[in-house]
């Protein structure tokens, strides 16, 4: 089930990381790569200046708000050195305290029309293009200059990436504040403007490919330009903007893709969102459909590979691929001007990764416990650990080494299996022999081979079990005394008697895989072996017969009866045996 699933998990992320991307769920991870990663600076125009209403502005005229008349002679000053536009980033939305200060102000304003000052729209909704109401400067400002609304619109995390450049106020169009000046500039320059080429999105908004962050552009102090402490010159058929350039003025600083620790002020804003525009080359986001056939892409890549392949290869292709989508998504920025979700396809990619080796584990877990389970059928739950964890060197030859051997058979078989049809013959071994493999691993032995209605055990092989001729003699009782209810039971529904015939020996034996390189069979040989085998064969029904090495080894654990010497075929010398009556369990 865990492998299917690793082939199934990659689809599952592909599927759910469409819709992330569809519906910008995760937006956190492409911000921080177009940020550090795509956003890079590049030469601010000279032909915009910003003049700052700065520290020392406030030290040489006093505390803001200052009186209206230094900003009248401020626009004068720069009507005089013959700038394309002004931008004045300051709200004059009502009278102030002194009506004379603010007829310098119209008056200043009447004597240019390349003025634009700031207003303030209400919108309906944080992302609408619908305002509510729109707050011109005050009426008589308002008639003698052109006006452009201040609002701003950051991303959800602070940052300022995107400009809002025009919403609708009842049946009319109201533009931003840059917007406004640089339309003012190409009327003034007498060139063609391109606003209707820029790239809008569903909110109205566009990126802002910043040129610099804060202090990039040309900056002078408003102070400076009223005292004409400026190079005349530089400001001919320049865009001025004004602005607060120090904290306290009522601009609020905000932190962008270039500058997200030190923040950049509105006006800086403004002069990259007029470059922007004046290049006339606008990042726009990729369409819908292009991230998702990029996703789609990678992740038929990932769904053939991933799950196929081993964690080396796995981790090298997910590097791979990880660079090629950073490597294009930093090539469509930089020669196709588009940003493409990279960071939902990155993240889509280490979940495939990770997820698929968490998978890949779990699936190795849930082999490894099949075969324990599987091999645990025929050995101690012990053996197998041993085996599996690498205690035994799984390779063709052997060791010799003292174990002790268990034969067990059932007497009366023949007989049985000649008076009944297979299927029961089949049904009443499965029962004999169910139990001897239970009794030999509850004693931690090894259950070497089934030989028809026979089993062969093996005790202290391959792993070390230091009272092995014990716990072999103690699985041969606990036979013994569990074929009582079976043989009973047998001897009922059949009219046969079927005991078993146990044999047990201890001695060195040859220990190890028997067999060829493509088939090998772990199992003891040997005289040992051959013993118990004859052992066992000497046993009459329900009688365990111990070799007298066994019987040394437990005699403080078992009653026995002594039975004499056996003669054995092929052996010059005869074997003390017993019969088992009884053993401390």
């Amino acid at each position: 089930m865990i492998k299917k699933l690793k082939y199934l998990f990659p689809v599952v992320m592909l599927i759910l990381f469409g819709l992330i991307q569809y519906f910008s769920l995760i937006p956190i991870i492409d911000t921080l790569i177009h940020d550090d990663f795509l956003a890079s600076e590049r030469k601010p125009m000279d032909n915009i200046i910003i003049v700052g209403m700065d520290e020392t502005s406030i030290r040489e005229i006093g505390t803001y708000p200052w009186p209206r008349f230094y900003m009248a002679d401020a626009i004068l000053r720069l009507t005089e050195m013959d700038v394309a536009a002004i931008g004045i980033s300051v709200w004059y939305d009502s009278h102030g305290a002194i009506e004379e200060h603010d007829n310098r102000l119209v008056e200043a304003a009447k004597n240019t029309e390349r003025l634009v000052l700031g207003a303030s729209a209400y919108l309906s909704d944080s992302r609408s293009f619908v305002a509510e109401e729109y707050i011109l400067p005050f009426h008589e400002l308002a008639e003698v200059s052109t006006a452009g609304f201040m609002n701003v619109l950051p991303d959800s995390d602070g940052v300022m990436r995107h400009a809002l450049t025009s919403v609708r106020y009842g049946d009319i169009t109201i533009h931003s504040l840059p917007l406004e000046v640089y339309r003012t500039y190409t009327r003034t320059m007498g060139i063609e403007d391109n606003i209707h080429s820029i790239p809008l999105d569903n909110h109205g908004l566009f990126p802002i490919n910043y040129a610099g962050g804060p202090e990039s552009f040309t900056r002078f102090s408003l102070w400076d330009v009223l005292n004409e402490q400026v190079p005349r010159a530089m400001f001919k058929d320049a865009i001025v903007l004004i602005g607060p350039y120090a904290q306290g003025i009522g601009d609020r600083a905000f932190p962008t893709p270039l500058s997200r620790q030190t923040p950049t002020y509105g006006v800086e804003i403004n002069a990259n969102i007029i470059q922007n525009i004046l290049e006339g080359r606008f990042k726009q986001d990729a369409a819908w459909w292009l991230n998702l056939s990029i996703l789609l892409f990678t992740g038929l890549i990932v769904i053939i590979f991933i799950p196929r392949l081993k964690p080396l290869p796995s981790l090298i292709l997910t590097v791979i691929l990880n660079a090629a989508v950073l490597g294009g998504a930093k090539l469509a920025y930089e020669q196709f001007d588009i940003i493409f979700k990279a960071g939902d396809i990155i993240v889509f990619l280490i979940f495939c990764f990770v997820g698929s080796l968490a998978l890949g584990i779990l699936a190795a877990r849930q082999e490894k416990n099949h075969i324990h389970g599987l091999f645990g059928r025929f050995v101690a739950p012990e053996v197998v650990s041993e085996l599996m964890s690498g205690g035994v060197d799984i390779k063709l030859g052997g060791i010799e080494k003292e174990i002790t051997v268990l034969f067990v058979d059932i007497r009366g078989f023949t007989a049985f299996s000649e008076a009944n049809p297979p299927e029961k013959v089949v049904s009443m071994v499965n029962r004999y022999l169910a139990l001897t493999s239970s009794s030999i691993q509850e004693q931690g032995g090894t259950l070497d081979k089934y030989i028809g209605d026979a089993t062969m055990a093996v005790f202290n092989a391959p792993n070390d079990l230091p009272d092995h001729a014990l716990r072999a003699v103690r699985s041969a009782w606990i036979m013994k005394e569990g074929a009582v209810a079976l043989q009973e039971e047998i001897l009922r529904d059949y009219g046969v008697d079927l005991q078993f015939g146990i044999g047990v020996n201890t001695g060195i034996a040859v220990v190890g895989n028997m067999g060829s390189d493509f088939r090998m069979d772990y199992t003891a040989i040997g005289d040992t072996v051959n013993t118990a085998a004859r052992l066992e064969s000497n046993a009459t029904k329900g009688q365990v017969i111990l070799s007298d090495s066994t019987y040394q080894l437990v005699k403080d654990h078992v009653q026995v009866e002594d039975m004499g010497i056996l003669n054995v075929k092929n052996k010059q010398v005869g074997i003390q045996i017993y019969n088992l009556l009884g053993v401390t369990i």
